[in-house]
């Protein structure tokens, strides 16, 4: 495996004649029967695809922690009228790319992705309905589920998909700094389009697991048509053109263009940003999710109110540059031994974890964990970081994050005198971690994405320095240094643990706490169903059925 600054300058062909693709296609019924076999096949009828599901890995035969997939699941009467609080906004501007936990929820009923995968690790079909890969899981063919429409009732095509990604990739504020475009880039001419409903993804080196890539957020497919104030979906839940953004109300109708169509009549996600939500158990609300311990202790003492633990989905980890920590034996991953997350943590439900990956991610071989390294090279008075006196006595911790500062101060009372919790700008992080310009860092990692080996990639991605402490080389090498580099990762049988131990031994990344958010609900629901990152997919949701239809 070469690192993806080589691989990404030559491997990803020029498709303008097509030379691979009609190769490919010449010998698709026999490449895609000795392929892979972990998700749809290629057919003329989608509803011939296998969906045989994927699960998560599992640790020596033992499956992963993932607690709370199953909360609220059963069958729902169907016409109910929900309204759903969030307390982050929510902006039709940064469609259909989530930016917060309350534009993950909304995007994810509007916006389709090509795959899903659910909480329990399945891999399922969603704007696609069938796929399959060449024999060495470097050429991938999409097919689209037949009759796919956007809201306006014009049909998906794989052109509007690949523009899609094209404008995904672009977007200025594209989520977390290390995006699935790490992978494959959907601006050059790595995808072609074989037909209208199927398009074909050339990967720079091989992808067993691909798919599993495109259920992450920044893959939803979304158009933009004239007249509309939202980007036009295709997603089981619909907006009307003249929907304007949350004032503070988004009302959201069934789109019958969709095979799931949702069994509620009406979903309004009210937005109420900042909001506590104690103020809100005298208005008409029936959902909210929150993260804040008191809020959960509140509703759970009242009446007609339920609270609902999801699963673990957000992992706080402790990073120590080496350059301000030269020793090898950081002074910071050594306090880390005298912190009880589920003590120490008041804000927030926590427990302790000693993997620097979330639970969903099990110990199978990863497809590769290199990547190219964004170099962020905004100026620092960009957040003021230059009043900030970061050096290797600070810890530095996101604003607006209350499980970080309690973290950091927490970390800060247990060593010696003259350490200092510094709060900075979230998209600070990167570039304080990238430059090593303090002692030690506490980053939030959420579950972008569906695999440990992926999470463990992106960890990797945010700076040159943790791909040279985890695999003792240089990833930026080339030449015979790179060739060194792809026989030293060849004799790894693990790749996700082998980087992890490398890490945590070293000092350099240590684990924290892992948390989870809260769904609080009025009164009883059923048919809840949650993505691979708990959240909430509210399709079936409904007054449960209890053997018959309530009045």
């Amino acid at each position: 495996m070469r690192p993806f600054r080589i691989l990404f300058g030559n491997l990803y062909p020029n498709t303008s004649s097509h030379p691979w693709l009609i190769l490919i296609l010449a010998l698709l019924p026999l490449a895609f029967q000795l392929g892979c076999s972990s998700g749809p096949s290629i057919g003329d009828d989608p509803s011939s695809a296998k969906t045989e599901p994927v699960r998560w890995p599992s640790e020596n035969g033992i499956s992963t922690l993932r607690e709370g997939c199953s909360n609220l699941s059963g069958e729902a009467v169907p016409g109910a009228a929900i309204i759903f609080a969030l307390t982050d906004s929510v902006s039709p501007d940064l469609a259909p790319i989530p930016h917060n936990p309350s534009e993950r929820l909304v995007f994810a009923h509007l916006y389709e992705t090509l795959v899903n995968v659910d909480c329990e690790g399945n891999l399922n079909p969603g704007l696609a309905s069938a796929w399959s890969c060449t024999e060495d899981s470097t050429v991938w063919i999409f097919t689209l589920r037949r009759g796919a429409r956007f809201w306006d009732g014009t049909h998906v095509t794989s052109q509007d998909v690949r523009d899609a990604w094209a404008a995904n990739q672009g977007c200025p504020r594209s989520g977390d700094k290390t995006p699935l475009w790490t992978w494959f880039n959907a601006r050059a001419k790595s995808i072609t389009l074989v037909d209208e409903t199927r398009l074909a993804i050339q990967l720079p080196e091989p992808q067993a697991r691909f798919p599993m890539l495109l259920a992450h957020p920044a893959t939803a497919v979304s158009v933009s048509r004239p007249g509309w104030t939202w980007p036009v979906g295709s997603g089981p839940a619909r907006l009307r053109a003249s929907t304007p953004a949350p004032l503070p109300d988004l009302e959201c109708r069934p789109n019958t263009h969709h095979p799931q169509a949702p069994v509620w009549k009406s979903l309004t996600f009210r937005t109420l940003p900042q909001a506590d939500l104690r103020d809100l158990v005298a208005t008409d609300i029936n959902l909210a999710l929150t993260r804040n311990l008191d809020a959960v202790r509140f509703f759970s003492e009242m009446l007609g109110f339920r609270t609902e633990p999801l699963p673990w989905s957000r992992l706080y980890l402790l990073v120590c540059p080496p350059e301000k920590n030269p020793t090898g034996t950081t002074l910071w991953a050594g306090l880390t031994k005298k912190l009880n997350a589920d003590e120490d943590l008041t804000r927030v439900s926590a427990r302790p974890w000693d993997d620097i990956c979330l639970p969903a991610g099990g110990s199978n071989i990863c497809p590769q964990l290199t990547g190219p390294v964004a170099m962020d090279s905004s100026a620092r008075r960009q957040w003021d970081l230059g009043g900030a006196s970061l050096d290797e006595n600070t810890v530095a911790y996101p604003l607006g994050d209350p499980a970080a500062r309690e973290l950091a101060q927490r970390l800060v009372a247990l060593g010696p005198a003259g350490l200092r919790a510094v709060g900075v700008h979230p998209e600070s992080l990167n570039f304080i971690l990238s430059w090593q310009m303090t002692g030690a860092l506490i980053l939030p990692s959420d579950q972008h994405f569906p695999t440990g080996c992926l999470q463990m990639a992106t960890l990797l991605g945010r700076a040159a320095w943790l791909q040279t402490a985890a695999f003792g080389t240089d990833p930026l090498a080339t030449g015979d240094q790179a060739e060194n580099l792809v026989q030293a990762e060849a004799q790894s049988l693990n790749r996700r643990v082998a980087p992890a131990v490398a890490l945590y031994r070293s000092g350099l990344v240590q684990p924290l706490a892992l948390t989870r958010s809260w769904l609080l609900t009025r009164g009883q629901w059923s048919g809840l169903e949650l993505a691979f990152d708990g959240t909430p997919l509210l399709s079936n949701l409904g007054r449960p059925r209890l053997g018959g239809d309530l009045p």
